[in-house]
């Protein structure tokens, strides 16, 4: 259902609830208005519940929200990567949706699509993990970050960092 059909359900609704509950206050004089009281009061009640859920659903299908959600799939998987399969499985939406959420993320450039090997993959370059090594550029010898070497065991040349 679209968010107008939503929007028309629950304004209908609101006027059942109202109704109903002026036939709940006719109800003290004459009891015979009190069972159509209450179906009103159901059916509105209904309706409310009813539409309040179905525009929950739109508003977390909107490309804007399910994009962020895709982003935090993305970071959580580790490696900056997602496929279209792995976006409808974990977070249980529609095709069509996570579809339009991914082309939004590429028109706004947080994305790119690439093939990889036979499967479609889209790359966050910003949630890809760097590494960072020390390296002699004299002899071109590596060391870990995590290890307190500043000057080259090898041939004395001061480290530098490099980025892969």
């Amino acid at each position: 259902m679209n968010r107008t059909g939503a929007i028309v359900v629950l304004v209908l609704s609101v006027i059942l609830l109202t109704v109903g509950l002026l036939f709940l206050c006719a109800a003290t004089r004459d009891s015979a208005r009190f069972p159509l009281a209450l179906v009103l009061l159901a059916a509105g009640g209904a309706g409310v519940v009813w539409s309040a859920l179905s525009l929950r659903r739109l508003r977390d299908l909107s490309p804007e929200n399910l994009s962020d959600r895709i982003t935090e799939l993305a970071k959580a998987g580790g490696n900056g990567e997602v496929t279209l399969s792995e976006v409808v499985a974990q977070l249980g939406v529609p095709d069509d949706a996570a579809v339009a959420a991914l082309n939004l993320l590429e028109r706004q450039g947080q994305a790119h699509r690439d093939r990889v090997g036979e499967r479609d993959v889209y790359v966050f370059p910003g949630l890809k993990p760097v590494l960072v090594r020390r390296r002699c550029p004299y002899c071109g010898s590596e060391f870990s970050v995590k290890t307190a070497v500043y000057k080259c065991p090898h041939c004395g040349g001061d480290l530098t960092l490099k980025r892969e």
